[in-house]
C-alpha cells in the first residue's frame, strides 16, 4: 500500500499539467461492481444487470433513468418529461435505499439523497451496473436495495449526435479525445387533458416545464511505470421549470443545478493481487426560485432558496485472486458537508415548537472497513463470506455481514442464494432539512435475501428469482397537520417499527431466429407491508413487465435495425375521474419503437417513437407525463 501510494505521488507529479439489461445472461466480459474489483460477470456473487454503452445509443437512452428503467426489480416513477426528477428504487426499497456510484466512488447529492437520474446525462458513459440486494458489506449506508454503479467511458473516438424531437426537444452531442459535450434544451410544451375541477377549467397546455442542460465529461487513461492511472471528471449544469400541476406550485417555479464529480483511480498489479487508491470529490448546488411579484399566492418564499453539498473520500483495496479463493479487503474514508437555506420561506412548525435556522449547515463522516472472501470448493460450489465495519459520525456505527453461495445443478443450469444483512444512516435531507427535518431518526436495519435459479437451455437464458427484506426502524414521509385549526399540513419524516418487502422476478430471452430476438421481464412485488399499520408502503406497485423486440440489420444495406418495448406497470394507487391528472392509474403501459437507417458507412438516422399508444396518466399523483412523442435522431458510427 505504501509503495502504492509513493507511485501514485510520482504519477500526479510526473505527469503533465454483455448483458442487455433485462437479461439473465449478460454479454459483457467483465464487471467491477458486485465483488469490488474487476472479475469475470459469471463469478459476479450478486445479481448483477449491465446496460451497455450500445445498449444505451441504440434505445435513445439519454439519463441514467432511462437506461435502467426497464432492468428487472428496478421501480421508476417520473415526474414529468426530459429534465424531470426521477425517484427509483430497487425490489421495493426508496431511492434512498439506492446508492448511486460513479466509477465506483458516491455520485453528487449522496448525502442528502438528491442524486437525480432523471437529469445524469449518458454522455460519456460507458456502461451502468446494477447490483441488486443488500450491499452494505462492501459499500456501507444506503445500499440496502442495491448499487448503480456508473461507469464513464474515454472517447477516444470521434463521435456525434443531433436530434430533433416532439413538444420542442432538442440535442446536440459531440466526442473527441476523451471528452464528451451534450447540450439538450426542451420546451416540453406537451398537451394536458382537458378537464375542471370545482366548476373551473384548468389549462390544457403545460407550462413552465421547459429544461436546458449542458454536460461536459472528460475521461483518460494513462500508465506511469507500475502504475496505471484513470481520471474521470464530470460537470452539468441545468436549469429547468416546476412540472407539477398542483395548485399551490407556483407557476414561477425554477430550479437550477451544477453537478461536479471527480475520480482518481490509481492501480497496481501483482502476480496474484492488485491493489487499488481512489480518490474522489463531488459537489451538488441546488437552488429553488420563483417571482412573487407575478405569483403572490402561490411564491412561497421572497429569495432564491440553496442547498449545497460537498464530499471528499478516499478507497484503498486489495483484491487478490489465488485461483480457488478471491479475497478483496480494503478501507473507505468520507468527509462533506451540507448547507440549506431556506431564502426566507416561511416554514410551518407547531406552536410549541422551535422555528427552523433559516440558514443550516451540517458536516457528516464516514469511516469502515470491509472484508470479502470467495471460494471455489468445488468445480460446481462456490461461496462467499464478508463483514463491514463502519462509523458514521454521530450517527453511529454498524457491522453488516453477508453470506451466499451458487451452485451449479447441472451443465447449463445455477442456483445463486445471498443473505445479507444491511443499514442506512439518515440522510441529511432526513436530518436537517428546516420544516422537514427529524434529527431523532433511527439508522434503519435490514435483512436481506434472494434466491435465483438460472438455465441457459431456456430459449436464449431463463432466470427466475426470490427476494426479501424485513427493515426495522425503516424511515418514510409521514402526513402531519401542524395546526390543528388551520390546517396546515407538512411531511416529516419517521421510523417504522418494521416493513416487509418480498416478490418474484423473471426473465427470459430468446436465440436470435434472423435477426429477430424477444427478451421479457417481470418483477412481481407481493408484498411491500408497512407493518405497524398494515398498509402497503407508497409507490411499490405490484406487478411491472417489461417486453422487447430486437430486429438486427444486416451488415451492410440500409436498414440498421429496429426495435419495439413495451413497459406494463399494474396497481400504483387510486383513480379520481373528477381529477385525472393528480391521481395514478391502477395501471397502464407504455408503448416505445425505433427504426435505425443507415445513411452511409458512418452516419445513421433513427426514428424514435415514445408512448405510441398515448396513454395519460402519472407516475407520481401531480405530475403528467407527455402523450405520444416522435423525434428523428442523426448519429455518426
Amino acid at each position: 500500500m505504501v509503495s502504492l501510494i509513493a507511485a501514485a505521488v510520482v504519477a500526479v507529479v510526473a505527469s503533465p499539467s454483455p448483458a442487455p439489461s433485462a437479461s439473465p445472461v449478460p454479454q459483457i466480459a467483465h464487471v467491477v461492481t458486485s465483488d469490488r474489483s474487476d472479475e469475470a460477470v459469471t463469478r459476479a456473487t450478486r445479481v448483477t444487470y449491465v446496460v451497455t454503452k450500445d445498449q444505451i445509443l441504440r434505445n435513445g437512452y439519454r439519463t441514467v433513468g432511462d437506461a435502467i428503467g426497464g432492468v428487472t426489480g428496478v421501480e421508476l416513477e417520473r415526474y414529468g418529461a426530459i429534465g424531470s426528477n426521477d425517484s427509483y428504487g430497487i425490489r421495493g426499497s426508496s431511492s434512498a435505499q439506492v446508492l448511486v456510484l460513479v466509477d465506483g466512488m458516491p455520485a453528487p447529492g449522496s448525502f442528502a439523497n438528491s442524486v437525480n437520474l432523471g437529469t445524469f446525462s449518458t454522455a460519456g458513459v460507458e456502461r451502468v451496473e446494477i447490483v441488486e440486494g443488500g450491499g452494505s458489506t462492501l459499500y456501507g449506508t444506503g445500499a440496502v436495495g442495491g448499487v448503480i454503479n456508473i461507469i464513464t467511458d474515454r472517447a477516444e473516438q470521434t463521435a456525434g449526435a443531433v436530434r430533433w424531437g416532439s413538444f420542442g426537444d432538442r440535442q446536440l452531442q459531440v466526442g473527441a479525445a476523451g471528452f464528451s459535450l451534450e447540450r439538450i434544451a426542451s420546451a416540453n410544451a406537451y398537451p394536458l387533458p382537458a378537464y375542471s375541477a370545482g366548476g373551473v377549467a384548468l389549462a390544457t397546455a403545460r407550462e413552465n416545464s421547459d429544461y436546458e442542460s449542458t454536460t461536459l465529461r472528460y475521461g483518460g487513461r494513462h500508465s506511469f511505470g507500475a502504475v496505471d492511472a484513470d481520471l474521470s471528471l464530470g460537470l452539468d449544469a441545468s436549469h429547468g421549470g416546476e412540472p407539477g400541476f398542483y395548485p399551490y406550485v407556483s407557476s414561477t417555479s425554477r430550479q437550477d443545478e451544477v453537478d461536479s464529480d471527480g475520480v482518481l483511480t490509481l492501480r497496481t498489479h501483482g502476480r496474484r493481487a492488485t491493489t487499488t487508491l481512489q480518490l474522489g470529490g463531488t459537489r451538488q448546488q441546488l437552488a429553488f426560485s420563483c417571482d412573487r411579484t407575478v405569483d403572490a399566492a402561490s411564491c412561497f418564499q421572497p429569495s432564491a432558496s440553496l442547498s449545497l453539498e460537498s464530499r471528499v473520500g478516499v478507497d484503498v483495496r486489495n483484491a487478490v485472486d489465488a485461483g480457488s479463493q478471491r479475497i478483496v479487503y480494503g478501507i473507505d474514508l468520507s468527509r462533506g458537508t451540507v448547507m440549506t437555506n431556506t431564502g426566507g420561506a416561511a416554514v410551518p412548525v407547531a406552536p410549541s415548537a422551535t422555528p427552523p435556522p433559516p440558514i443550516n449547515s451540517a458536516a457528516l463522516a464516514q469511516t469502515a472497513a470491509y472484508f470479502e472472501d470467495v471460494a471455489d470448493l468445488s468445480r460446481s460450489l462456490h461461496a462467499y463470506a464478508g463483514v463491514r465495519a463502519e462509523r458514521d459520525g454521530a450517527l453511529g456505527g454498524e457491522v453488516s455481514p453477508s453470506l451466499g453461495f451458487e451452485a451449479s445443478l447441472s451443465q447449463t443450469s445455477s442456483v445463486k442464494v445471498n443473505y445479507a444483512t444491511a443499514f442506512r444512516a439518515p440522510n441529511a435531507s432526513e436530518l436537517y432539512y428546516p420544516g422537514y427535518g427529524n434529527p431523532l431518526l433511527r439508522p434503519e436495519r435490514a435483512r436481506v435475501g434472494d434466491v435465483t435459479l438460472t438455465d441457459t437451455s431456456v430459449l436464449g437464458g431463463a432466470s427466475l428469482g426470490w427476494f426479501t427484506n424485513h427493515t426495522n426502524d425503516l424511515i418514510v414521509p409521514v402526513l402531519v397537520k401542524v395546526y390543528p385549526k388551520q390546517y396546515v399540513y407538512i411531511y416529516a419524516p419517521e421510523n417504522v417499527d418494521q416493513a416487509v418487502m418480498q416478490g418474484f422476478t423473471f426473465d427470459v430471452k430468446t436465440r436470435p431466429y434472423n435477426g429477430i430476438s424477444v427478451a421479457l421481464n417481470a418483477t412481481d412485488l407481493y408484498t411491500a407491508l408497512d407493518a405497524s399499520n398494515g398498509s402497503r408502503l407508497p409507490n411499490d406497485p405490484v406487478f411491472a413487465v417489461n417486453l422487447g423486440l430486437q430486429i438486427a440489420g444486416a451488415p451492410k444495406g440500409a436498414f440498421g435495425g429496429a426495435g419495439v418495448t413495451e413497459r406494463l406497470v399494474g396497481n400504483r394507487g387510486p383513480v379520481d375521474p373528477g381529477q385525472p391528472l393528480f391521481f395514478q392509474p391502477v395501471a397502464y403501459a407504455n408503448l416505445g419503437a425505433f427504426v435505425d437507417l443507415r445513411l452511409d458507412r458512418r452516419l445513421d438516422l433513427f426514428v424514435r417513437g415514445y408512448n405510441l399508444g398515448n396513454e395519460r396518466y402519472a407516475d407520481v399523483a401531480g405530475y403528467p407525463l407527455p402523450g405520444r412523442a416522435f423525434a428523428l435522431e442523426l448519429r455518426t458510427r
